[in-house]
């Protein structure tokens, strides 16, 4: 019996080893304490746990899980502490898989690190589904202890310093002692035991919190940019979709499908005028805005676009009635897709994400608060970890559900000090927690923003020999920018940047940083708060194709197609290029009708001036810029 014992274990060796062997962790490298299955069925492995650890990340995204590679690559011991029940958070349990890229105004992308790697493969295809990327991630954090599951029960600090974190596991409480803590995840899990106030948030920019929910809800509800149910489709023809798209003229493309919708082989984006017609069962709580599709190979899609309002990270039965909602959608969005968009005809739902992808919580201060004009300036900082890009891409909430885009930066600096807790000498606040205003946030919360960043302050964390983050001098951060470049090929030291805002004055750049101004091409300021509001008859045009009116140098816009269907208007087609709009009457269809205006593109939306289109269409345009309103009066034209 003792023999066939021992040849049972040893066949269950064998059994595990090649488990692991099939998802790339070959070698066990040191002794492990014991296996576990995370929730996507590949082998995790732990070692015996030091509670004297160099460094605690608590959460498992993906800018703390690169922070952890390289502290330990530079020698540093460091334990994970997940309090959810799964690993991965936005990339893996959320889905978010539709990677966004970060250029300059060149058009050069400014990938670096880790992220580069990931991009370069992804690029390639060879990671785009989730058990890809989930293979990925273990790869990434092999070899770093990790506990899940955990209660954070608290924290013990002095002077300025957490001593102690303090967590329950299975029932047994334990503590670790760190000289850096941080905190990595998506609801402030560690900064909320902190003696921290947050920052203000939209619910500030939009003018005051509003209740969310039903109309029972006893106080004010804070505002958070919404999360996002990923949808995933099988049986998609790919390459239906993509000749179809390129078989179109210009002018057809930007009119079946916007001005700015791209599709290639691998992702395609835009659509608006197709998310436009689609009505939701439940708009108290969801938004289809443009989507976001990425091929994933095998008739398979994923698409970013199903955003949910009223969710806070850190009340689980706002997540839980969020994601019930989006699943009640989904049929209708399937059907919708089925009917509109070439080569989703014979398209069916394949599962379903584990959790929803969260882009916001509250913001808490940090040692320097990034501000738009910082980002829009291209301004560097002599204790820079990362060089950051992407548009200010403020998403939908429930007091704007169509969101704001405020401006494309060239590229700009991330200090480390954005990173740093206020007040605090060793709490390092990772990824979407970055110190940042609500505003620049639309920008700063893009992953490979934050992976840089994160890699940078593991290394640096290593060569600190114990201090304090913020002790660090600006020789040694010089020091330190010279050896990111020659060990890891990463460049984060201060480059010229483009200013685009130097066209701006005092007031502007406050209210640039205020959230009331967007940016457009060619130095023209357009601005969208207060929100405009336009009458014909008496009656309120309700803008729903996801932007709303602004103000453009004083005067009225609106976006183009719709304002051409609100009045009246059909077979609407425009070149962005020559500035050239077709339509028809609705009382006479088959009379074509052309005319060239000045457009401006914003959000793969074209505007037009509410006086041109007013013209046009046998409008006058009464303009109330003290009230931010417009009127237009039906009236017959003289010829």
């Amino acid at each position: 019996m003792l023999g066939r014992r021992n040849g049972m274990k040893n066949r269950w060796w064998m059994m595990l080893i090649a488990g692991l062997a099939a998802v790339g962790l070959s070698s066990l490298g040191t002794v492990y304490g014991m296996t576990a299955r995370d929730s996507d069925g590949s082998f995790l492995l732990r070692n015996p746990l030091n509670r004297n650890v160099d460094v605690v990340i608590i959460g498992t995204e993906l800018e703390g899980m690169h922070l952890a590679r390289r502290a330990k690559q530079e020698g540093l011991g460091v334990l994970i502490l997940e309090p959810k029940q799964r690993l991965g958070g936005q990339l893996i349990q959320g889905e978010m898989q539709y990677l966004d890229g970060v250029y300059n105004e060149k058009g050069e992308s400014i990938v670096q690190g880790g992220m580069k790697e990931l991009f370069e493969q992804y690029e390639a295809g060879n990671i785009r589904k989730k058990t890809q990327f989930a293979s990925y991630f273990h790869r990434l954090i092999h070899g770093i202890p990790i506990e899940k599951g955990i209660a954070l029960d608290g924290v013990a600090e002095t002077d300025g310093t957490v001593r102690s974190i303090r967590y329950t596991k299975d029932g047994k409480s334990h503590e670790v002692h760190p000289t850096y803590v941080v905190d990595n995840s998506d609801d402030a899990a560690l900064l909320r035991k902190l003696f921290l106030e947050p920052l203000p948030g939209l619910g500030a920019l939009y003018r005051g919190e509003r209740k969310v929910g039903d109309s029972a809800a006893a106080a004010p509800q804070p505002e958070f940019m919404s999360a996002t149910y990923m949808m995933r489709f099988k049986n998609v023809d790919w390459q239906r979709l993509y000749s179809h798209f390129w078989k179109l003229d210009k002018m057809e493309r930007a009119s079946l499908y916007g001005p700015d919708t791209y599709v290639d082989g691998n992702i395609a984006y835009g659509f608006p005028p197709i998310v436009g017609r689609y009505r939701l069962s439940n708009p108290q709580m969801l938004n289809l805005r443009g989507l976001n599709i990425v091929n994933q190979g095998d008739g398979e899609v994923l698409i970013n676009a199903l955003q949910v309002y009223g969710v806070d990270p850190s009340k689980p039965e706002t997540i839980e009635r969020g994601k019930q909602a989006a699943r009640d959608e989904m049929p209708g969005i399937l059907e919708h897709l089925r009917q509109h968009l070439t080569g989703f005809e014979r398209a069916e739902l394949n599962g379903e994400a584990q959790e929803l992808y969260i882009r916001e919580f509250y913001h808490y201060p940090a040692a320097y608060v990034l501000q738009a004009t910082d980002l829009m300036s291209g301004r560097m900082f002599w204790d820079n970890v990362s060089i950051g890009g992407y548009f200010m891409d403020i998403q939908g909430s429930p007091s704007n559900r169509e969101g704001l885009a405020v401006g494309k930066p060239d590229q700009y600096g991330m200090p480390l000090r954005s990173y740093l807790a206020k007040g605090y000498n060793n709490v390092v606040m990772a990824g979407k927690l970055v110190g940042s205003s609500v505003v620049a946030y639309g920008s700063t919360r893009i992953q490979a923003n934050g992976v840089l960043a994160a890699e940078s302050i593991g290394v640096l964390m290593g060569r600190m020999n114990g201090r304090s983050l913020t002790s660090v001098t600006e020789r040694e951060m010089a020091d330190f920018h010279g050896y990111m470049d020659k060990k890891y090929r990463i460049r984060i030291a201060p480059k010229e940047a483009k200013n685009k805002i130097a066209h701006l004055n005092e007031q502007e750049k406050e209210e640039l940083n205020a959230g009331k101004l967007t940016l457009l091409g060619g130095n023209v300021v357009a601005k969208h708060l207060p929100f405009m509001k336009v009458h014909v008859g008496g009656t309120a045009l309700r803008y729903t194709g996801g932007l709303k009116p602004l103000v453009i140098e004083g005067q009225p816009w609106a976006p183009l197609l719709e304002t051409f269907h609100l009045l009246g208007a059909v077979q609407v087609r425009y070149d962005v290029d020559t500035k050239q709009i077709r339509y028809a009457y609705k009382e006479a269809p088959q009379t074509e009708h052309s005319a060239q205006v000045p457009v401006h593109v914003l959000n793969n939306f074209a505007l037009i001036g509410l006086e041109d289109a007013a013209k046009l269409l046998e409008y006058r345009l009464l303009w109330d810029p003290e009230r931010v309103e417009a009127r237009l009066e039906r009236q017959q034209l003289e010829p």
